[in-house]
């Protein structure tokens, strides 16, 4: 690493690729009737502020005068190569998650990171969060999360990103499912595709592994987390272990289905060796009746017979017929 690209402690440096993103704020207020600005501001109600953009590093950094954001967790908050984790400040729980979502056929991975106080929840993101649109007409309509406590709404978060790995995961399974019919059937199968599931079941375990245990270890707070939601977050907590177990059935079926591809492309190689092995059995007595009856012999009278070449033409013929009528006997082949 370059002396120059090294950041000492506290230094709020934006990391991502979208420095491109301008830095916006929504600050809804959802205690009753949906209010939303564009500013912060602290005025006892339950909120929820969404930064979008992490851009501008100034304007981020004004929540610290409202709310008691240690500097090297707003450090960490643009740092978006941050491991996955849920971590209990005392004041606050700050959490970092990788989400891999599906929209319109196709896959994408955003960065979140949240700061939950005991009536404010912060998420801060790189761009707009599309795995987001769920939870708006859950604030403007549903009547529980208005009110229950903040960690009602952080646990509503989890849930959306959770089902967004399950459906991912199942969509994953699909593929598997096709390839295993693949390799049933044609006993072939492309394996940059293989692979690519793969390293997607590989990515997805890295990303939610780490929660579930930070989560039991952060529930502790019973500052932030309320009794009334501990149902919830143990449902939360069923839905891990489930996508936990999807994930690890996958992972074993990709290896017992690279075992069956590779015993396929064995079993290929070995009929094709025996192929091979077959005809050289049945040319070798022919090579040698040829070489022997090639040999300039001074003396063969058999030679000289005018229907000698038909006679041993036949022989040749009835050779190999013998021979592939013994390794048919044999099994050597169907």
């Amino acid at each position: 690493m370059r002396i120059k690209d090294y950041f000492t402690p506290k230094s709020l440096v934006y990391t991502g690729a979208h420095d491109n993103v301008k830095t916006t704020i929504k600050h809804y207020f959802y205690d009753n009737e949906l209010r939303v600005t564009d500013t912060f501001k602290k005025n006892g109600e339950k909120s929820y502020i969404q930064v979008i953009g992490l851009s501008d590093v100034n304007v981020i950094e004004g929540l610290r005068e409202i709310y008691p954001i240690d500097s090297l967790t707003l450090e960490d908050v643009f740092n978006v190569h941050q491991r996955v984790k849920i971590e209990d400040k005392g004041d606050y729980i700050f959490s970092v998650f990788h989400i891999v979502y599906i929209k319109d056929n196709e896959a994408f991975e955003d960065y979140l990171s949240l700061l939950m106080f005991e009536n404010t929840l912060i998420s801060f993101h790189e761009k707009e969060p599309l795995y987001l649109d769920a939870l708006y007409p859950l604030l403007e309509n549903y009547k529980e999360i208005k009110e229950k406590g903040v960690d009602y709404l952080y646990y509503h978060i989890l849930d959306i990103i959770t089902d967004h790995h399950l459906d991912v995961a199942d969509e994953s399974m699909r593929f598997l499912d096709e390839f295993e019919a693949d390799i049933l059937d044609s006993k072939r199968v492309n394996q940059e595709d293989f692979y690519q599931i793969r390293k997607s079941l590989l990515r997805i375990k890295g990303i939610t592994s780490p929660v579930h245990p930070q989560l039991e270890k952060a529930l502790m707070n019973q500052k932030l987390f309320k009794k009334d939601s501990e149902a919830y977050f143990e449902d939360l907590k069923d839905h891990f272990k489930r996508l936990d177990d999807n994930i690890q059935e996958q992972r074993e079926l990709t290896r017992h289905l690279l075992d069956l591809h590779m015993n396929n492309q064995s079993n290929q190689m070995n009929q094709i060796m025996k192929t091979l092995t077959l005809f050289s059995a049945i040319f070798i007595p022919l090579s040698f009746l040829t070489g022997f009856f090639g040999m300039n012999f001074r003396y063969f009278d058999a030679l000289e017979y005018k229907h000698s070449l038909m006679i041993f033409i036949l022989l040749c013929v009835l050779l190999t017929l013998g021979m592939l009528y013994f390794f048919k006997r044999l099994k050597y082949f169907k």
